[in-house]
């Protein structure tokens, strides 16, 4: 049954994907200060074979080309903690057609925790400061799926 205004799909194997890529991810730091960076980039192709000659030459859904992170924390004397963090996803296509794009999007995280004890923090946390309309899906008649908005969290850690 299929509702009016519904979509029916159905997934099937497709011969297969030629992909290569590089990452590379450095990190360090100085004092209180520590920072990372890491990239990724990845070039893909569907090779549809005999069940999906259509789909050949096109990039698999859902794959962006390049995905970029970066972010520090600050450690100063103290029970305090600050860290930010970054990513960004190049465009990708949301179907195997490769007919709907899906925006490239960035999002900015935050948190300042307090450490309680040796194995404990109490923190606060601002996941998509900026509010981005990340676009994580789209379906055939147009409607846009997106990712979390902000978000703010406040919680307590324990490790051991």
């Amino acid at each position: 049954f299929i509702p009016a205004g519904g979509t029916l799909r159905q997934r099937q194997n497709t011969g297969a994907i030629r992909a290569w890529g590089v990452e590379a991810e450095a990190s360090g730091g100085a004092g209180f200060l520590g920072w990372r960076l890491a990239g990724a980039y990845t070039d893909a192709e569907v090779r549809g074979g005999a069940s999906a000659r259509q789909l050949t030459g096109l990039r698999p859904a859902q794959t962006p080309r390049w995905t970029l992170t970066g972010g520090f924390d600050l450690r100063p004397p103290g029970p305090i903690r600050l860290a930010a963090n970054a990513r960004f996803e190049s465009a990708r296509w949301e179907d195997d057609l490769n007919t709907r794009r899906l925006s490239s999007g960035a999002t900015v995280d935050l948190v300042a925790a307090w450490r309680a004890g040796a194995h404990s923090e109490a923190y606060l946390a601002v996941d998509n400061l900026a509010d981005a309309k990340l676009e994580v899906g789209e379906t055939a008649d147009g409607t846009e799926s997106f990712a979390a908005p902000r978000t703010v969290r406040i919680g307590f850690a324990w490790r051991r």
